[in-house]
């Protein structure tokens, strides 16, 4: 598996709580690593411009169900393919991402599809705006 960065030099300082932040990108990228096969590709990129930065963080993995999209932030929650007693994870880390993020006045986005990945948005403003 690869993991690929994606972003300019000079890029501009954002308006944020950095740890939380972290928090944030830990939850996207541990869910990125396990659900990318090996030979796959997660990329973290920025990008800035109309007084934000947009993060992205995409996969090449499997991807969400369109059934299991309105539900991935909730709680808990975790898809049918996350049920089994093997698999990882309590189903909070896309909801503690959410909720950092709203704290933050921002929100996340997500596209994905059955077999070719996800990708994960968000914005922050960037500092002295």
């Amino acid at each position: 598996m690869s993991i690929r960065t994606d972003s300019r030099e000079g890029m501009p300082f954002v308006q944020a709580d950095i740890a939380l932040i972290e928090r944030v990108l830990e939850n996207l990228l541990d869910n990125a690593l396990r659900h990318t096969p090996e030979g796959g590709m997660v990329t973290v990129s920025l990008s800035s411009g109309d007084l934000k930065m947009t993060v992205r963080v995409a996969d090449s993995g499997r991807g969400i169900s369109q059934k299991d999209l309105p539900y991935i932030f909730d709680r808990f929650y975790r898809g049918e393919d996350n049920q089994s007693e093997t698999s990882e994870g309590a189903g909070l880390g896309l909801a503690i991402a959410k909720r950092i993020l709203e704290i933050h006045g921002s929100r996340i986005e997500v596209v994905s599809a059955l077999g070719a990945g996800t990708t994960f948005t968000f914005d922050l403003p960037l500092s002295g705006h």
